[in-house]
């Protein structure tokens, strides 16, 4: 069988049968062909490797604690969770952290356009509300001073104050 073949019985695509001879999950025999060698699969493997793919793959959540009603003992005993889940101090603990998280966002602070010292382009075109290609070709001409820091254009506030009065 080839590799076409191979992947089409198995119903993954080439690539993905090519990881798995890789990943030493299938053997492979190569044949001399007319210009290169050529894959060749053994049907009776292959046919084990998709019963392999096909079983459904379980993994209990396990999580080991010491349970607070034996303090003495120093052994750790799992607890595993089936179904839905036994005890919802978890959804309790997650959604604490959700929400710290959240928090941590809102405290950064962001200062606003009408106060920045040098703005971007984007900002220079919402604060005076002219287009980005007017303001490039100004950037380009000369008439406003602009510098690139880092990747992006950078404006003085009052060099663009400045453009703005000019302008009339």
């Amino acid at each position: 069988m080839n590799k076409q073949e191979a992947a089409e019985f198995l119903g993954v695509s080439v690539r993905a049968l090519e990881r798995y001879v890789q990943q030493g999950r299938i053997s492979v025999k190569y044949e001399k062909g007319k210009t290169r060698p050529t894959a060749n699969f053994d049907p009776i493997e292959l046919e084990a490797f998709r019963e392999q793919l096909n079983q459904p793959t379980i993994k209990p959540a396990i999580e080991y604690r010491q349970t607070p009603t034996e303090p003495q003992q120093q052994t750790d005993k799992p607890v595993v969770y089936t179904g839905e889940i036994a005890e919802f101090g978890v959804i309790d603990k997650l959604s604490s952290i959700i929400e710290s998280l959240l928090a941590r966002g809102e405290t950064q602070q962001t200062v606003p356009i009408a106060d920045k010292l040098l703005l971007t382009l984007p900002e220079a075109q919402a604060l005076t509300g002219l287009s980005r290609e007017f303001l490039r070709e100004a950037i380009s001409e000369g008439t406003l001073k602009a510098a690139v820091i880092g990747r992006s254009w950078r404006i003085k506030r009052s060099d663009l104050e400045e453009f703005v009065a000019g302008l009339f």
